[in-house]
């Protein structure tokens, strides 16, 4: 077997709005022939789930439908991350990538019913979940990811993606070099107990303001990255706002109630929210307009205030949770878990992006991981592959397009089953005597 990678499309919006669903979602192929589902693309879980095609109340655009799929295969017990709200059963299929990566009977839920507003953000479309469980050994051997590294089918175990609406995409089985610049920065995840929630854990040496210093309470914390999540939580956000070495020269509105934090703008007056996350010694700012600062129009802030992203953390651990703002700013690289390799995170520049200077992109890290040569030798990709979304759908129509009767030349179709239709055999005799 050749060892592959892909390249494919995310599917981000320009602006973090507060307002309508706002995650990543990544085209992923289902079933035999495969159907494509826009999959809602989870870093802090190993969840994989699909929307039924006749499921009336789920969210999203796109549905799998178990009937078309020969390899569909029901595990008879029922989806185990159901609830009163979202339910179905548990099924295995064929699960593929561009029609470069490939793997069979891999577990998802057919998600049947739905219907909760609340849950609609995390489910749109379904589930693609890229974390595999290190505390469940059996539950991680089945991840799609570890299937097809161990089926020899992935030139690296690795992901790299750019969540920033320049240009967004995921690579799986490589880091493209293309689409980063400067060092990658690899820090190992952590999952400190058998009872952690969030297992994509990882040190940060803190947070700067404007001033470029670190905000209290910020140091040698614990952080986790979140996909589905649009602010960056922090302890203290009130101390930051207020203080004007950390937040700059600019008029705020704070609800206590709720921990959002808003700056007095207008539609000609746009303030620039400063906030800088330093891991491994290197200074990864987030880009403030449409992303760390919302839009005016927001039912979140009061009249006249733009609210940001940063807010209180409201649990102790872990410290910081760093959603889309921060995602959208770098590039992320994920070294997934195998062969006595804990996993880790590797954060870089995205290539392109006009806001960062020579000497943020020339940074070096700190420190390099101490089993680097036995988990972070890879091998670099040495050709681009193409990917292909044909989907159930298009494989039952002809390739080739036919007029329609009473049509102009350009109006013309492909036929369902074409190839299926008898041949028509002509009587030469009958026609030359007419």
């Amino acid at each position: 077997m050749i060892l592959a990678w892909v390249n494919l499309p995310m599917n981000v919006p320009q602006i973090l709005s507060d307002l309508v669903f706002d995650g990543p979602t990544v085209p992923t192929l289902f079933g035999t022939p495969p159907q494509v589902i826009n999959s809602t693309l989870d870093l802090n879980t190993a969840k994989l789930a699909v929307y039924s095609s006749d499921c009336v109340l789920c969210a999203g655009n796109t549905s799998f439908d178990v009937s078309m799929s020969s390899t569909a295969k029901p595990l008879n017990y029922s989806w185990p991350y159901s609830t009163r709200a979202y339910s179905g059963k548990q099924y295995s299929d064929t699960l593929g990538f561009g029609g470069l990566l490939q793997i069979a009977n891999i577990p998802f839920g057919l998600i049947e019913t739905g219907g909760d507003p609340t849950l609609a953000y995390i489910l749109y479309n379904g589930r693609l979940g890229l974390f595999p469980d290190p505390l469940n050994v059996t539950a991680a051997s089945q991840h799609f990811l570890l299937q097809m590294y161990q089926s020899g089918q992935l030139l690296n175990p690795v992901v790299g993606m750019r969540f920033d609406p320049m240009n967004p995409k995921i690579t799986i089985g490589a880091l493209d070099p293309n689409d980063y610049q400067g060092h990658i920065n690899w820090v190992p995840l952590t999952t400190p107990n058998s009872t952690w929630t969030f297992q994509n854990t990882f040190m940060i040496d803190g947070l700067k303001g404007y001033n470029g210093s670190f905000l209290p309470e910020s140091e040698n914390l614990l952080a986790v990255l979140d996909s589905l999540w649009t602010g960056i939580s922090m302890p203290n956000v009130d101390t930051y706002v207020k203080n004007q070495g950390f937040a700059g020269n600019v008029r705020y509105s704070l609800n206590y109630k709720t921990g959002v934090a808003s700056y007095v703008c207008n539609t000609t007056v746009q303030p620039y929210v400063a906030l800088t996350a330093t891991i491994n010694g290197v200074d990864y700012p987030m880009d403030s307009l449409n992303n760390l600062l919302r839009p005016l129009a927001s039912n979140i802030a009061p009249a006249g205030c733009c609210p940001i992203a940063p807010v209180n953390r409201t649990v102790t651990l872990p410290n910081l949770n760093f959603g889309l703002p921060f995602l959208r700013s770098i590039y992320l690289a994920y070294r997934f878990p195998t062969d006595g390799c804990p996993g880790f995170y590797g954060f870089a520049f995205p290539s392109g992006d006009v806001n960062r200077t020579a000497a943020q992109i020339s940074q070096t890290p700190t420190s390099t991981p101490t089993n680097s040569a036995q988990c972070l030798a890879l091998t670099p990709p040495t050709s681009t592959p193409t990917p292909s979304f044909k989907t159930a759908q298009q494989m039952l129509f002809s390739a080739e397009k036919y007029s329609v009767y009473g049509g102009t030349q350009n109006n013309s179709v492909p036929l369902l089953g074409v190839e299926n239709f008898p041949a028509i055999v002509w009587n030469s005799s009958m026609s030359n005597s007419n």
